[in-house]
Order: C-alpha cells, then structure tokens, then sequence
C-alpha cells in the first residue's frame, strides 16, 4: 500500500476550489505510522507468513515452503522499504533459527564433509552494505542427515517502522515506502548425491543450488 499523502492547493489556478488563498504552495506533511500489520500471500509455495509472535510495531514472519517438498537448506535477500526497518532477536541475531534444520554435524571422525558438533554451523544473517538488504542463509552440512519438510517455520526475519517514518525517498518495491520484496533467493535440494570420495559430477551436479520464489504479503499501516 503506497503512502497517502495530503498535498496542499498549489497552483494558482485551483485555489479557488481549494477555498481561497493564503496557500504557501508546499505539501502538508504526511502523517508518520505508528503501528504495522501483515496479510499472508496465499497459496502452497515459498512464502514469509506471520508469526504469532508479532506485535502492531514489530512482525515476525516465517520462512515456509511447499508442502510436498523437502531441502537441506535455504538463502534468501530480502529488501525493505524506506519506511521500514529490519529488527535482531533477543540474541541480537538478525535472524532466529526455528530449529528444523539441523546445523551442527554427527560424524565423530572428523571428515569434513560431515563436520561435527563443534563445527561453526552455515547459518548467517547480516544486512547487506547498503542497508536495504537482509541477507540470510540456513544450511545443513552433514549429508548424513535427512532433509527436512518444508511445511514448517524454517527461519524468522523481523521488521519494525524505521524511525522517523519513511523519508522523502522511497525505496520499496514499486515506490512503496512499506512493502517488502525477496530479490533473490536459492534452496539446497533433497537429494545432493551420497558422498563420494571422488566427487564424481554425478554428485557435483546434484550439489548445485536451486533458484526460488518466496511470495511476500502485504504490509499494512497506520
């Protein structure tokens, strides 16, 4: 939903009809939202959808995918409207891990395809330089584990007002101060090939990133 903004009689010609003069010419100042809300995008795809969690200043929205589908892992950039801000957890993480996937390794060999519980876990997320622009990923590195249904939260991002409303530039999908847009994203697939010591390009092949769609809902404000 774009910003309503109250313009003032400007031009000579129509003051009249704005109910005479005394007009400086400059645009009324637009009102500043105080509170957020969010309307899910339908259908079983890749989706952001509410978390219960969410409050009328702050949302917290869940990465889900199709229902029928299963993956060992998920990327995705999201970029923000100018009226909008991205928000840490209560571990100051910019995105939170639900759990489903499971990032630490089992083999207790030390292979390093596998890795082990003291393994550095592939889960980031950190807004890009420019600031419009979350970047998170999520990944599972040990093929020992199964992959994982995809109709569940699999990560939370969060997204509050920006301070001071949105500026005079917006930057959002479409010139929306307050939408939000996934502008790239990109899931590890089911099956990646049993490890091969070799790495015949059977399995490389498999390994390889699959490009997706996430839809994004609607914010509303007020």
């Amino acid at each position: 939903m774009s910003t309503r903004i109250l313009f003032s009689c400007a031009l000579l010609s129509l003051l009249s009809a704005c109910g005479g003069g005394g007009s400086s010419g400059a645009p009324a100042p637009a009102a500043v939202p105080t509170t957020l809300s969010y309307t899910d995008p339908t259908g079983d795809r890749w989706r952001l959808v509410r978390d219960a969690s969410s409050t009328d200043t702050r949302l917290v929205l869940n990465l889900v995918g199709p229902s029928n589908f299963k993956s060992r892992g998920v990327g995705f950039n999201l970029k923000r409207g100018s009226g909008l801000a991205f928000a840490t957890f209560s571990d100051g993480a910019w995105a939170h891990d639900t759990g489903v996937f499971q990032l630490k390794g089992s083999n207790s060999n030390f292979e390093s395809y596998a890795g082990t519980a003291a393994d550095p876990v592939l889960f980031v997320s950190a807004p890009l330089t420019s600031g419009d622009v979350l970047s998170t990923g999520i990944f599972q590195k040990d093929r020992t584990f199964a992959a994982k249904s995809l109709a569940q939260p699999l990560v939370q991002v969060a997204i509050t007002l920006a301070p001071g409303g949105a500026g005079a530039s917006p930057s959002g999908p479409g010139g929306d101060s307050y939408a939000l847009q996934v502008v790239k994203a990109r899931m590890l697939p089911d099956d990646i090939g049993g490890f091969d010591f070799q790495l015949t390009p059977a399995v490389i092949a498999k390994a390889k990133m699959a490009d997706i769609d996430i839809a994004v809902g609607l914010i509303n404000y007020k």
